[in-house]
């Protein structure tokens, strides 16, 4: 069964690039795909390990291949034209390198090798999400999947809610991770509301992500999807002010004040169900921390990916840090992803991580405030305070390795150098079109403007 999935997977590789080269104009049904296709897929099984780990502690169970890796694969078959400038290309490769390199340091390299597999998918979602993004087509589409996966999530989210449950985590399985990916879902969606694109589309990607926020019931999920809606509308507003701005932000902050009693109801009846258990919770995270530094301390070129928690626990640094002996404790990830990662990946693969992410907030914010005048920057807004929050988020949680993380981050990424290339070239082309002194104007329609080859 499994090498019957493997083999569809790479016949929709094939069936895809068909498609996309005989019918271009219904190319953004496979765009869309691209930013949906990672919300739902562990509760469709769309993806599989033709080598598999399942029984290994590791956040990779296999060498692993999903049907998003196919859409991107077929997208970058199947697209013809240009290629944006890819600046972010250099710190990708970068951090792939740096995991590549930290197998060498692994117990069993052919576990740890998943996790470098892993990101190299990530890194195809990337290049296709970019390639897509050069028109106001591709953006809308990678936007509207982005929509419908957070909508997805908040359907079941709301069902959990219904049916008893604090604390939900959707469909992908723990609260953390949901509200980990919240955030780029929901800030992109308030940028198109402020960008007065799609505005059902993204008025309903905010509601949903705000519904997936609360019904989380995370401290930190709250407070910081809160502090960066405020942020992406504060800044959209200093970049380029109107009275639809103001009104939205007065609307904003109703909404935000309307629903606070629900956000701190869901962390009231989180405290009341855990009572008992959130203050030894806390202590064992700072038991974790303790951990994850004794390793770092001891074998600064990494202990290998997906290999923290069986280091941990062989190698004696749970125990010396304190961790208690409950399986839920001794099999849990260090609460922390910048931690994470120069524990298995040594001081280079954290510094790498690093400059990933540092790249990516300066790439998004830079080119909204050189665009400041067109309506994308907004979108470029909402994008960067939605990485923005996952840098932050990602000192208390170790959500950056989860495949769906990643996947979502990518398409993120791509978005915005696509769109800055469609900036870049619209604003050649709209000088091209200023008439000179005593010219003839010349009419440049926007099919032109928008054209990528």
């Amino acid at each position: 069964m499994k090498w019957a999935a493997l083999v569809l997977i790479l016949f929709t590789v094939v069936a895809l690039t068909g498609w996309l080269r005989t019918n271009p104009r219904q190319a953004h049904l496979a765009w869309s795909l691209l930013t949906l296709l990672p919300f739902v897929l562990d509760p469709f099984h769309l993806i599989i390990a033709p080598y598999a780990i399942p029984m290994w502690a590791g956040y990779v169970k296999g060498w692993e291949v999903s049907l998003v890796d196919a859409v991107a694969l077929g997208i970058l078959l199947g697209m013809r034209g240009r290629w944006p400038k890819m600046a972010l290309v250099l710190p990708f490769i970068a951090y792939l390198v740096a995991i590549t390199l930290a197998v060498i340091q692994a117990r069993f390299p052919m576990y740890a090798l998943a996790y470098p597999i892993q990101f190299l998918r990530v890194f195809l979602v990337f290049l296709a999400a970019a390639r897509v993004a050069q028109t106001q087509d591709g953006q809308k589409a990678l936007l509207t999947g982005l929509v419908a996966g957070i909508s997805i999530q908040a359907g079941y989210a709301s069902w959990d809610r219904a049916n008893g449950v604090f604390q939900t985590g959707g469909s992908l399985g723990h609260q953390n991770l949901l509200g980990f990916v919240s955030h780029m879902a929901l800030m992109p969606a308030l940028g198109m509301v402020l960008a007065r694109r799609a505005p059902i589309r993204a008025l309903l990607g905010v509601c949903a992500g705000i519904i997936v926020v609360i019904l989380t019931g995370s401290r930190a999920t709250i407070l910081l999807a809160a502090s960066m809606l405020t942020l992406t509308i504060l800044l959209s507003t200093v970049i380029r002010f109107s009275g639809q701005k103001i009104a939205l932000a007065i609307g904003g902050f109703v909404l935000l004040t309307a629903s606070a009693p629900f956000a701190f109801s869901a962390i009231e009846k989180r405290m009341a169900s855990q009572a008992a258990g959130l203050t030894e919770k806390d202590e064992q995270r700072v038991a974790f921390e303790r951990a994850a530094r004794l390793i770092v301390s001891e074998n600064p070129m990494g202990i290998g990916p997906n290999h923290y928690v069986f280091v941990s626990i062989t190698e004696g640094y749970a125990d010396r840090a304190g961790v208690n002996w409950s399986a839920g404790n001794r099999a849990a990830h260090v609460h922390e992803s910048y931690l994470l990662v120069a524990a298995e990946t040594g001081y280079f693969g954290l510094f790498a991580m690093i400059a990933l992410l540092a790249s990516s907030l300066w790439y998004a914010f830079a080119t909204a405030i050189r665009f400041r005048r067109e309506p994308e920057a907004d979108i470029l807004i909402g994008m960067g305070c939605g990485l923005l929050a996952i840098c932050l988020h990602a000192l208390a949680e170790w959500m950056f390795a989860v495949y769906v993380v990643q996947y979502v981050f990518a398409a993120n990424l791509g978005l915005i150098v696509g769109l800055r290339s469609y900036l870049i070239r619209k604003s050649q082309i709209d000088l091209k079109a200023k008439p000179s002194f005593g010219a003839t104007p010349t009419r440049v329609g926007q099919a032109t403007a928008l054209e990528v080859a």
